[in-house]
């Protein structure tokens, strides 16, 4: 069986058609949104943040430090950065859905979302960092014939040894505490992480970065063995799906397949 990942899942039951586009058919599309633009450029920036906090909480004004280098990046890309993934910046192929705003918009808000992290959690030294943009194999049975791939924003060590998993959103709307307990992603890589680091206590952390909300949620063993189960289940209907039809949805404005590919 194939391994899969979160995002993986997803693509499928928001539409089957986009999937199959996507990973069985593999064709690739320069198309990206401004909404995906801006949340890779808000996680690189916290990343290389954590990377080098002591050097960036060194300058005279850090807060402005960190948001010229948020800058830096939606310009630039990662440019000559040393030690830091490759990505692009800004172009105006990006697409930008919504009516009323343009990408200046969108920088403001990715703007915003630095500085009220700034301002709860600076000088960033709240845990041990285990890892940034850390991978991990999920096993969803015994045998492994269930296996996803994860990669986590950021996984942390407490003081008092108990472990945690960060996740950044940058949407606009943060959900409801009822909607997040429904949430899978991070129960995933809950799975995951308890694999790897047995016998600790591990708590799942969202960060609505444009709200400064953050929803803290902890999953005991029936519930993460319910995710598991809720999850072989999506995987088995993918295996066994023959037509991949189109879910028209409100995400459709933001595929690289429509218009081309289905309208």
């Amino acid at each position: 069986m194939k391994i899969y990942s979160y995002s993986k899942l997803s693509t499928f039951e928001n539409c089957p058609f986009q999937y199959k586009l996507r990973y069985i058919e593999k064709i690739k599309i320069d198309k990206d949104t401004i909404e995906r633009f801006l949340g890779n450029i808000v996680h690189y920036t916290l990343e290389y943040t954590y990377l080098n906090r002591d050097k960036l909480l060194k300058k005279g004004n850090p807060k402005e430090a960190i948001k010229q280098l948020f800058n830096y990046f939606w310009i630039n890309g990662s440019g000559k950065t040393k030690n830091f993934k490759e990505f692009e910046g800004y172009k105006s192929s990006i697409l930008v859905v919504k009516r009323g705003r343009g990408p200046e918009d969108y920088k403001s808000m990715g703007e915003r979302c630095i500085e009220r992290y700034f301002e709860k959690y600076a000088p960033f030294d709240q845990n041990k960092i285990l890892g940034m943009e850390k991978r991990i194999q999920i096993k969803l049975d015994p045998a492994g014939t269930y296996l996803l791939n994860g990669i986590i924003d950021r996984l942390d060590e407490t003081a008092a040894g108990d472990l945690e998993i960060h996740d950044y959103k940058t949407g606009a709307n943060a959900p409801s505490e009822a909607k997040m307990e429904k949430e899978r992603q991070l129960p995933l890589y809950h799975i995951g992480v308890a694999e790897e680091f047995s016998g600790k206590k591990i708590t799942l952390i969202w960060h609505y970065l444009m709200s400064g909300i953050e929803f803290r949620i902890n999953k005991n063993e029936e519930q993460l063995q319910g995710i598991k189960t809720e999850t072989m289940g999506v995987i088995n209907e993918i295996e066994a799906t023959q037509e991949f039809k189109t879910q028209k949805s409100g995400l459709c404005n933001y595929c690289e397949y429509y218009g081309t590919y289905c309208q």
